[in-house]
């Protein structure tokens, strides 16, 4: 797994952003939930519920005689919009508000003393006031308007039972009472239940709200404990790794030091000197592969791969990327072949795909006696184009082969002693992935591996 992928990339992937959606009719009227509080936008809910009432009662009541109180419909569908528009546009909702709970205290007061006073629906008028109070405005603010409306029940009932004369029975009939009385309760009822519904599809759109943010804290925790987790592992295999990778390049230099002060120092017949040559050759070329194995690995890990999939002749880009692998076969006494049928163009990257089948062959040679055959192959399969080598070296054993494209950073040695950290084979299935193919192995203890490397066919 690419570091990069355990960098800073989960918290910018999980900034909050508003969703684009087309808000509805009654969204646009009442305030969408993202830059509406709740109380504003019941608010705005009751001053649309209250006019439409104010619309029917203001004929009503000049229907049933009561011009005064038509007019105060009229005056008050006015003062109500005039209230919506603060709220809902001028965005003044708290002083509207208050200016909305006075007034409509002040407004029930005078249909009290006009229209009846106990005698009339009255009562349910301030049950009506009590509760769109409590509805609209902060909690914190209860312990003002609930005993205010309540004291200003109780005053209107002592003035009406001392001075009964004050407030006038303006009812021409017991029918007119009683159509009265029904259409203060419909009135009533209809903004209770509004409101109450409103506030109940919120709570439920709210409650639902919080369980989905409660689910995605849920899995995001989960995600960044196994980042977490994935990050402590190969921040253990990177240091192992670093100790191994400088403890392995130390030595070598340390024997190149020795094998040069020795050549300098004492005088070496022809063989000694061919000899130790041939160590220090050896010695610099894994030293060489290890480093650009690793260089070639942390570049992958802190930049990203820079993959350029073209058309690629794998048997001629075989003939030249071998050279040098078929020298050192032909020093350790093995023979290395390639077979070709036909001509093969893979969708690949030239460099990823050089170094992924320069890595599997040197690791073949590794592994394969003096007197043993590697075999660089191609094959159609499909769709697909193969190339695969395979060698009739010492294998892997079964748990070797469960680890083999992981970061284990541990040495392996070859027939020769030659040395190995793993690292090349883990690149090679990086690569591999990143130019869109697969790679995977079949492999006997003291038989031998078979390498298989499959990418999608290219234009010829």
């Amino acid at each position: 797994m690419n570091l990069n992928i355990l960098s800073l990339r989960f918290i910018l992937n999980h900034i909050n952003v508003q969703p684009n959606f087309k808000l509805s009719l009654w969204q646009n009227a009442i305030g969408d939930v993202y830059n509406f509080s709740l109380e504003e936008r019941i608010f705005n809910t009751m001053c649309i519920f209250a006019f439409f009432a104010m619309l029917v009662e203001a004929p009503y009541n000049y229907i049933v005689n009561l011009k005064a109180l038509a007019w105060l419909c009229c005056v008050s569908m006015l003062f109500i919009f005039a209230l919506y528009y603060g709220s809902r546009v001028k965005r003044k909702s708290s002083i509207c508000i208050m200016i909305f709970c006075l007034a409509c205290n002040m407004a029930f007061i005078f249909c009290y003393f006009y229209n009846s006073g106990i005698l009339g629906p009255n009562i349910l008028l301030f049950v009506l006031s009590f509760f769109i109070i409590i509805t609209i405005i902060p909690k914190r603010q209860y312990v003002f308007w609930v005993p205010f409306n309540l004291l200003i029940v109780l005053v209107v009932l002592v003035v009406e039972l001392h001075w009964p004369h004050m407030i006038p029975n303006l009812y021409m009939s017991d029918a007119v009472k009683t159509i009265d009385f029904g259409v203060t309760y419909v009135v009533t009822t209809t903004l209770i239940f509004f409101s109450i519904s409103y506030m109940r599809k919120n709570y439920d759109h709210e409650r639902a709200s919080v369980e989905e943010r409660n689910r995605a804290i849920e899995v995001q925790n989960e995600e960044i404990l196994f980042q977490k987790q994935e990050l402590e592992y190969l921040n253990r295999e990177k240091d192992r790794l670093l100790s191994i990778v400088a403890h392995d390049v130390r030595m070598p230099l340390s024997s190149i030091q020795g094998y040069l002060e020795l050549l300098n120092a004492v005088g070496l017949e022809e063989g000694e000197k061919s000899f130790i040559e041939e160590q220090l050759l050896e010695i610099t070329r894994d030293t060489s592969e290890m480093l650009m194995n690793l260089l070639s690995w942390s570049r992958t890990q802190l930049m990203g791969a820079n993959v350029q999939l073209k058309s690629l002749d794998v048997n001629e880009a075989l003939k030249g990327w071998l050279k040098i692998e078929k020298s050192i076969a032909d020093k350790k006494g093995i023979r290395l072949n390639v077979l070709t049928a036909g001509q093969l163009n893979l969708m690949a990257d030239h460099d990823m795909l050089h170094l992924v089948i320069r890595n599997l062959v040197s690791n073949a040679l590794k592994f394969t006696p003096a007197g043993g055959e590697i075999i660089v192959s191609t094959r159609y399969r499909d769709t697909e184009g193969m190339i695969i080598i395979s060698d009739n070296g010492i294998g892997m054993s079964n748990e070797k082969q469960e680890n083999l494209f992981h970061l284990n950073a541990s040495a392996t040695y070859g027939t020769n002693n030659e040395k190995g950290i793993g690292l090349g084979l883990l690149l090679c299935k990086e690569f591999t992935e990143q130019q869109q193919g697969k790679i995977w192995f079949e492999s006997k203890e003291d038989k031998g591996s078979v390498f298989y490397v499959s990418f999608k066919l290219g234009l010829v």
